[in-house]
């Protein structure tokens, strides 16, 4: 419904989020149905943008849900690949993400040459839009020689562009014109210039900030035309006519600099009144699929001012589009709302020093949630590190603006005024946004590709040719071993597998004796792997960089020695288990591997409880396993771990004993555990509340089992004992029967790619100049921060006095961390 808002003192219109009108109108269908389909984007956080022959490029990927402003979960296939300068792909594999990050590396190796080369991370999502929200960077490699950077600007070739705000200048009332200078590379340069009319007369000045780009407020007459004067700092004078001015239109005004508002103050002159009398209009604010509407007239003169409280609009970019009463867009303006971002930093300080290594810690600052960062360490001098994006310009700024932006990282290094206000500039330079409302209104994305989660694996079983209703599926890295259930034509589908390269995938099928067999058969993989190459636009922009390379280097024949440096790169605080061994708390229990004569003899894990001491009741579903023997007074309950501590519950509690217990205690206790006749039962080291999951469980998907009826060393809940269970890992067949029981085995063409492990490169010399420009000193991909706590890890001491870290990295509820720091490690 439309709602026409009552005019405030000084035709100031102040509005709330239950102001803004909810009219259902085709702009915002249409706008609501483009943006149906979430978006992704991506970052890659490389270790550094330039490599030399005989390195590895090092990344850790993050994926961002552009409309919840959170990690993408959705995906968990990261197709990463190297391109040449042409845009031709030279490797391409695929890595695992999960909870939105991904981390792996790329050898440097004879398939390169010296010359530039482009990094690109996308997903199998993105391909449903124009604007994929793919991740390009360009990266330098040298194999024998550096070469300094060369580039020659012809002091004859520059451009400059007036921007005014919305779009376009309208006569006989107030506009704010933006402009952008650059030089024949596209950065930016400062000048100064003036605006004359017919008679030469000087209207109005201006003057850019060091990335060439200034606005000012220009009011145009009738039936005039107007020329500048523009002067750079090499004295040169550059003299150029003005954009065309309308005679009729509106023109926009923002004021973004207030901390809790913004202002949007809206021009037009008499004649576009008179032409257009009570014409309605509205504005969109939008972002991502996010919209809000104002309807308005121009009811009360020439001008409209919107005053918005900034809690009410969107975090980061937002978008303000104006269309007429025939739902067409005649002007934009972008801004960025800062009121909201979560101030997320981190700090990293030298601990100690130990022997060959240094100690460091981490610790988050300002933050509410857990953190996922990652860790670039270079020389202080270092060349080798230019990426044009952090994380925060990547995400809260690239995936908005149609072009290249000159160090777009610039406007988030420091939060203050200086940084908002030459932000806003940038913004308002940029006229509309990427979104192309032709598009919007007529290009709906259509869902043609889906979020890919690891590799679909088809297959079918020939022989034999019937009777098989499952398949036993050999444990793989990321995966237990399982049975797989098949169709009636002996077919199965698996879908979310990871399959690592060169990793084999085996089967078996059980007879009906409970044998395992091999089975005739054949198998099918099914992934994304389509070679692509970028396309001419992206190789041919010029994609800057924040420093170059400014010294010609011949790097030595031995510059890397051999033997790498493999450390610890983070202090655990806890270990994985990787095989079911003794249990360390259990003091009567032991560990029985399941055999096929196990199997035979007792085809359900409940027929091997109870006939080792526990009376079993299965009925419609439910399992119940009690002890078949009362507690007696002889036997106690240990008091570690107690019962809040199995089931994860955040409160604890615990008894200390004394050395003198009397016998009513005893009995007391006694009598408060009587019915604690169940036994604690454990699956895969999980405990379980009840025990249906046991209905009907297989002997042959128990490994190992483990049975304690003395349940000492387990606290108050094992007075009935304790059971573990461990799922089985391996097919159940004898040992000589192995190979003939496993089908032939099948290698996925296109799998991911494996985790390694960084190592770094072990130099010739740590102090001379190439190191201190090109080398590395670690590169740390998964740190997680804990509020409140710190993280430490280890780097190979290389004696470097000081080096500068680079942090990038994601909050749990999506704050997004970049810093630069240089840290003193000769400090004690």
């Amino acid at each position: 419904m439309k709602r026409t808002l009552p005019l405030l003192p000084f035709f100031v219109l102040l509005f709330s989020f239950s102001m803004f009108s909810q009219t259902e109108n085709a702009a915002e269908n249409s706008y609501t149905e483009y943006f149906k389909l979430p978006r992704e984007t991506i970052f890659l956080h490389l270790n550094k943008t330039t490599y030399l022959s005989g390195e590895e490029i090092w990344f850790k990927g993050y994926a961002y849900d552009q409309k919840n402003q959170l990690t993408s979960k959705a995906t968990t296939n990261f197709n990463i690949g190297i391109y040449d300068a042409d845009g031709k792909e030279v490797k391409k594999a695929l890595f695992k993400g999960e909870n939105g990050v991904t981390k792996g590396n790329f050898a440097i190796d004879s398939t390169f040459v010296s010359g530039t080369y482009y990094i690109k991370a996308s997903t199998n999502w993105m391909k449903n839009f124009n604007d994929d929200g793919a991740y390009i960077q360009k990266i330098k490699v040298f194999k024998d020689k550096i070469i300094a950077d060369k580039t020659t600007v012809s002091n004859n070739e520059y451009d400059f562009q007036f921007l005014p705000e919305g779009g376009h200048i309208v006569m006989n009332t107030k506009n704010n014109v933006g402009f952008k200078v650059t030089d024949a590379s596209g950065k930016g340069v400062v000048a100064t210039g003036s605006i004359f009319n017919e008679n030469n007369e000087e209207v109005a000045k201006f003057k850019s900030n060091a990335l060439g780009l200034g606005k000012f407020l220009f009011q145009p007459k009738s039936n005039q035309k107007y020329t500048s004067k523009i002067t750079l700092t090499s004295g040169k004078t550059i003299e150029q006519a003005l954009p065309t001015i309308k005679n009729q239109g509106i023109a926009v005004i923002m004021n973004n600099l207030f901390p809790d508002k913004a202002i949007i103050t809206l021009h037009t002159n008499a004649e576009t009144l008179k032409r257009f009398s009570n014409a309605e209009y509205k504005l969109l604010i939008h972002q991502s699929g996010k919209l809000k509407i104002v309807n308005f007239k121009f009811d009360a003169g020439v001008v409209k001012t919107i005053t918005i409280p900034k809690k009410e609009l969107f975090k980061g970019i937002n978008t303000i589009t104006l269309f007429d009463e025939n739902e067409q867009p005649i002007l934009e303006r972008l801004f960025f709302n800062n009121s909201m971002l979560k101030k997320a930093s981190v700090s990293v300080s030298k601990l100690k020093t130990d022997i060959d290594s240094i100690v460091l810690s981490v610790k988050e600052l300002n933050l509410q949630t857990d953190a996922n960062i990652s860790i670039s360490m270079l020389p202080e001098e270092t060349e080798s590190y230019a990426p044009t994006h952090t994380i925060i310009s990547s995400f809260y700024l690239n995936p908005y603006l149609k072009g290249t932006i000159e160090n777009p990282q610039y406007y988030f290094e420091k939060q203050d005024r200086k940084r908002a206000y030459e932000l806003d500039i940038l913004l308002l330079t940029q006229g509309w946004s990427k979104y192309n409302w032709n598009a919007v209104f007529r290009k709906t994305p259509k869902k043609l590709y889906g979020f890919e989660n690891g590799i679909i694996v088809n297959g079918k079983v020939n022989f034999p040719t019937s009777g098989i209703d499952k398949l036993f599926l050999y444990a793989t890295k990321n995966h237990p071993a399982q049975f797989i259930p098949l169709n009636e034509d002996q077919s199965f589908n698996i879908n979310n597998f990871y399959l690592e390269k060169d990793e084999k995938i085996r089967f078996s099928y059980v007879d009906k004796s409970g044998v395992f067999k091999k089975p005739s058969m054949y198998v099918t993989f099914s992934i994304t792997n389509k070679e692509d190459n970028l396309s001419e636009i992206i190789t041919s922009k010029k994609i800057e960089t924040s420093h170059t390379i400014t010294s010609n280097f011949d790097l030595p024949e031995k510059f890397f020695l051999k033997e790498s440096i493999k450390l610890e790169a983070v202090v655990l605080k806890t270990k994985k288990k990787t095989k079911v061994e003794d249990d360390p708390i259990s003091i009567n229990g032991k560990l029985k591997t399941i055999t096929l004569k196990e199997y035979h003899q007792y085809p359900f894990i409940t027929d091997y409880i109870q006939n080792n001491g526990y009376r079993v009741i299965e009925d419609f579903g439910e399992v119940s396993i009690t002890k078949r023997n009362r507690l007696s007074l002889g036997e106690t309950v240990a008091s570690q771990p107690n019962d809040d501590e199995l089931f994860g519950n955040t409160t604890t509690t615990s008894t200390t004993p004394t050395n003198t217990t009397s016998t009513n205690t005893s009995s007391k206790k006694l009598e408060k555990f009587k019915d604690y006749t169940s036994p604690l039962v454990f699956l895969d080291d999980v405990p379980l509340r009840n025990f249906s999951i046991l209905y009907n469980y297989s002997m042959a998907n128990v490994e190992k089992i483990l049975i304690d009826k003395s349940g000492f060393g387990y606290g108050l809940r094992s007075a009935g004992g304790v059971i573990k269970i461990y799922t089985r890992m391996t097919a159940l067949v004898d040992e000589n029967d192995s190979e003939e029981a496993v089908s032939t085995t099948s290698i996925a063409p296109f799998a991911f790619q494996k985790t390694k492990e960084y190592y770094a490169p072990k130099y010739s010399s740590y102090t001379d100049n190439i190191f201190k420009k090109f080398g590395v000193i670690s590169w740390i991909p998964e740190l997680t921060l804990t509020k409140n706590e710190t993280t430490n890890f280890k780097i190979f001491n290389t004696r470097t006095k000081r080096v500068t870290v680079f942090i990038e990295g994601i909050t749990k509820d999506g704050a997004l961390i970049s810093q630069k720091q240089t840290i003193d490690l000769n400090l004690k």
